[in-house]
């Protein structure tokens, strides 16, 4: 990574990919352009594009641009969700980040750079009056969020998502572009008091398998409005949810 290019990002810290941290940065100010960043060479052949996967605290803003891109998915109240970036990764030695062949870091720890172009460490100057531009238009627009990321991340290939079809040029074609992706877990919809308040001794239609003692999968069981698995969730009222939420924050009021 160049000079001019490292003069214009915000170290937040480090995030453990594959077993192996890396320093994670977000462009500043918030006002920096994606043809800024392009100049300054972040997309040179040095860098390699990623899809990066973390659960995330999501702002106002954040909502704005996942619902402009994948309406509905989001509930109402819905703070917290599992959020794909694309990502660039720098190694010292100019070459991959990660190996192409199986996607295991090249790296030591704390070698590699990871820079997220679409986050904000926050949003100073940013019109949050303004429209919210959909990140598959195929154009590259500055939209930016200041999203918390926390928790277990992932690195992926960029062509792990061209299939589905979500963007006309290639999930990594657009160096600005989060969307929403399946959350490992479910909660039971619980929210039924008025006005669609929690209400903790509800029983809704959501079950999880009892194990047996022999490590089997048993009958289905009502265990409580609690999250569990989302793969062996049962039921019509099984919402999506992230697995858990930052330290002071009330589950309810914000899954």
């Amino acid at each position: 990574m160049n000079p001019t290019l490292r003069s214009m990002l915000f170290t937040v810290g480090a995030v453990t990919l594959g077993g192996v941290a890396f320093v994670l940065y977000t462009p500043q100010p918030a006002t920096r352009s994606m043809a800024e960043l392009r100049d300054a060479g972040i997309t040179d052949p040095a860098g390699q594009r990623l899809v990066l996967t973390c659960p995330e605290r999501l702002t106002t803003q954040t909502k704005r641009r996942i619902n402009s891109l994948q309406p509905g998915l989001l509930r109402p109240k819905q703070s917290y969700a599992r959020i794909a970036r694309v990502a660039v990764c720098f190694n010292p030695d100019g070459g991959n980040c990660f190996r192409p062949a199986d996607f295991a870091p090249r790296v030591a720890d704390l070698e590699g750079v990871v820079i997220v172009p679409s986050l904000r460490q926050n949003l100073t100057g940013v019109d949050l009056d303004a429209g919210v531009a959909d990140p598959g238009d195929g154009g590259e627009a500055d939209t930016v969020d200041d999203s918390l990321q926390y928790g277990d991340c992932t690195a992926e290939r960029c062509n792990t998502y061209d299939a589905g079809g979500l963007f006309a040029n290639g999930t990594c074609g657009n160096i600005n572009r989060l969307w929403l992706v399946p959350s490992p877990c479910m909660v039971p919809n619980c929210w039924v008091g008025d006005g669609g308040t929690w209400q903790d001794d509800a029983v809704v239609d959501c079950r999880w398998p009892k194990p047996n003692t022999d490590g089997t999968s048993g009958p289905l069981t009502w265990r409580g409005c609690n999250v569990g698995p989302a793969a062996t969730a049962v039921g019509t009222q099984c919402v999506p949810t992230e697995c858990s939420v930052i330290a002071g924050d009330f589950p309810p009021d914000w899954l």
